[in-house]
């Protein structure tokens, strides 16, 4: 049971891991972007790239303001995405089911904006944390099993002594 118990851990936390990639790889391409990079890594967020889009239009004619306010909602959306990496490290599976929803519908940005590239990255991660929320549930599934098998245990045990 401990093997089980390890191997789904660890697919667990690859798959709850994500969250932290989609933030950091969202991070690098705002600052980048702010910075006038025209270039971004596939996995990272597409509203942050909106939102980016449209600051940059604006600030040609508004100045810097408008690329400062798109960074301060770029890292709102980027310390979602941790939070959301943190609770599912705590195992909390509402937290990685709606994160992975968010990740979802910030694909569906890609589609609207017609990123292709985007939507097959969106997908893709998509993919790779499914595997991972599955891993969490039979995770769960066998912690209440071990800890019910540890009580029936301890009951026979308290049972065997008390006897005597």
């Amino acid at each position: 049971m401990r093997e089980i118990h390890s191997e789904l851990m660890q697919k667990y936390k690859s798959g709850a891991n994500w969250f932290y990639w989609i933030a950091g790889l969202t991070l690098v391409t705002s600052l980048m972007t702010v910075g006038g990079a025209d270039w971004r890594f596939l996995i990272s967020l597409g509203t942050t790239q909106v939102i980016d889009g449209i600051a940059a239009a604006m600030s040609e004619d508004l100045g810097a303001a408008p690329k400062i306010i798109a960074l301060v909602f770029d890292m709102i959306l980027i310390g979602i995405f941790i939070f959301f990496g943190v609770l599912a490290n705590k195992r909390l599976l509402w937290a990685y089911i709606l994160g992975m929803v968010v990740f979802f519908l910030d694909g569906m940005v890609a589609l609207l904006i017609a990123d292709w590239i985007g939507v097959i990255a969106h997908v893709v991660v998509l993919i790779f944390m499914v595997p991972g929320f599955l891993a969490g549930r039979q995770l769960l599934e066998l912690e209440q099993e071990m800890a019910a098998h540890a009580r029936a245990q301890a009951e026979a045990h308290a049972a065997a002594t008390s006897s005597l």
